[in-house]
């Protein structure tokens, strides 16, 4: 081998493993996330949020109620179109339409968090 892929090839292991050296401690203090949220008014969740992954967890709950609430205004919504069908096959077509469709989204988004959660408690994450 050359001097010059030699040369390379020890100066890219050296970046490679220089940062595993480094000797810095971990900032404790608050990044200020807390105070950002107070400031856009964002729920008390989010604003007790100490570091990214709460803060993220938070959302996920907030996201996750939202949808709980889109999954009831649409089984209302769909109820309402089933009891005004009068008759119509179509319409009562549509409402059963919607309410697999809701419920199956329901259930994939629940599942969803489920198996994250699962997940997370197994790693022992947060």
């Amino acid at each position: 081998m050359s001097f010059k892929k030699i040369s390379l090839t020890i100066l890219a292991g050296v970046l490679l493993l220089a940062p595993t050296f480094v000797l810095a401690e971990a900032y404790t203090g608050g990044y200020g996330l807390g105070t950002a949220a107070k400031e856009a008014k964002l729920p008390q969740e989010v604003a007790d949020a100490t570091n990214v992954i709460d803060l993220i967890g938070a959302i996920v709950g907030i996201a996750l109620s939202l949808i709980g609430a889109l999954f009831f205004v649409l089984t209302l919504y769909a109820g309402g179109v089933w009891m005004t069908a009068l008759g119509n096959s179509e319409r009562v077509t549509k409402a059963k339409e919607l309410l697999e469709t809701s419920s199956i989204g329901l259930v994939i988004v629940l599942a969803a968090y489920a198996i994250a959660r699962f997940v997370f408690n197994a790693l022992n994450l947060k």
